[in-house]
């Protein structure tokens, strides 16, 4: 039997009782279009870029390294998913002051 650990957490998922949420990260570098003195209006780079990432497979994206390409997956528990929903980049979020109305 396979068990689940929240990767945020660290609490353990119980498949019976609690619902397991899985994060997909993907993050790239975004690269500018490069000037060309004769646009090729025919080719569409951005596709090809696409095309060639979905070919490599984990072992070849080693290879591109982490500064350039980044894939990721985590397991959530259900308290933890909520947090992330509410925050997914993680900011401080400032207190809320509560003001009588005057």
């Amino acid at each position: 039997m396979i068990h689940h650990s929240c990767d945020r957490c660290k609490r353990m998922i119980d498949p019976d009782d609690q619902l397991r949420y899985v994060v997909k990260i993907e993050a790239c570098a975004a690269m500018d279009p490069v000037e060309m003195d004769e646009p090729d209006e025919d080719r569409d780079h951005l596709l090809e870029v696409q095309e060639i990432l979905e070919r490599l497979d984990d072992e070849a994206t080693d290879a591109i390294g982490d500064d350039v390409y980044q894939k990721r997956r985590y397991d959530l528990c259900a308290n933890c998913y909520q947090q992330f929903r509410r925050n997914p980049l993680g900011r401080e979020i400032p207190a809320q002051l509560g003001f009588s109305p005057n």
